[in-house]
């Protein structure tokens, strides 16, 4: 599960490249670093539907700005809610050791903001994340999956390239790009390039609401289909306080899919 938010820069860097790809780009991270004059990453909502219709949400709470828990509800009948925390700056000493959390660390080397993430379940290191920003780049390393991704904008385009297997001689490299609709300023496609072939991957849409935008993916296939969707809430009028719910058990599907709703693992 993952991660973070990047500065008000790179809209003026990057004023060639669509709203929409600009957007992407803006909340690819997540919402662990809101700018408190922008639009925050409020919810999610998720659906599979490959011959099984699979659906979940997810609901992130703030407070002084930086994320401090996360519900997510399977949203099937029996299936409990699963609680994530977040505490920044902290060590080991704090954790509560019957849930899912998260310790996050944050520093500043010139133009470059850092954070490591270090997840836990239930008192165990599951993973360790660590990702480096700036205005027009991110990279991210994740130990557990043995990974390593850089996303950036290259003319237009917006890359995301990946490594996998990376501490390895032979690392699987893995790239996706993303370019605007030329006639729709909030629409744009991703696209993914495996060996030496280029598909659509996904049809991605800024749709404004009462409360600010949503980002739209949509993912098709003769098989089916997978909806992503996440919401976007201005600031005016919304609180940051808020009561801590209860932890609760770990549902399975908060075990294979991360914050935006992709698999944690790599086929």
């Amino acid at each position: 599960m993952k991660k973070i938010l990047i500065c008000l820069a790179i809209l003026a860097v990057y004023a060639a490249a669509n709203t929409c790809t600009e957007t992407v780009f803006k909340y690819t991270k997540g919402s662990l670093l809101p700018n408190p004059k922008e639009a925050y990453h409020d919810s999610s909502y998720f659906l599979e539907n490959y011959g099984h219709k699979n659906e979940w949400s997810h609901k992130l709470y703030y407070t002084k700005g930086k994320i401090d828990s996360l519900v997510m509800d399977p949203m099937e009948e029996g299936d409990s809610l699963h609680v994530s925390y977040f505490y920044w700056n902290i060590d080991e000493s704090a954790l509560k050791g019957n849930t899912s959390e998260y310790i996050i660390t944050q520093e500043v080397s010139g133009d470059t903001i850092i954070f490591t993430e270090k997840h836990y379940s239930k008192d165990t290191l599951d993973g360790v994340h660590i990702t480096k920003m700036t205005g027009s780049y991110i990279s991210s390393r994740a130990y557990e999956y043995d990974s390593f991704e850089e996303i950036f904008f290259s003319n237009d385009t917006l890359y995301d390239k990946r490594l996998f297997d990376y501490s390895k001689d032979t690392p699987r490299p893995g790239t996706l790009f993303t370019v605007g609709d030329p006639s729709n300023d909030f629409k744009c496609y991703e696209y993914e390039t495996r060996d030496g072939e280029t598909d659509l991957r996904e049809t991605i849409e800024y749709i404004k609401t009462d409360k600010g935008f949503k980002l739209k993916y949509l993912e098709e296939s003769s098989a089916g289909y997978y909806l992503r969707e996440f919401f976007m809430v201005n600031p005016e009028g919304s609180s940051t306080i808020r009561k801590r719910r209860p932890a609760v058990k770990i549902s399975p599907k908060a075990r294979y899919f991360d914050l935006l709703g992709r698999y944690k693992f790599t086929k």
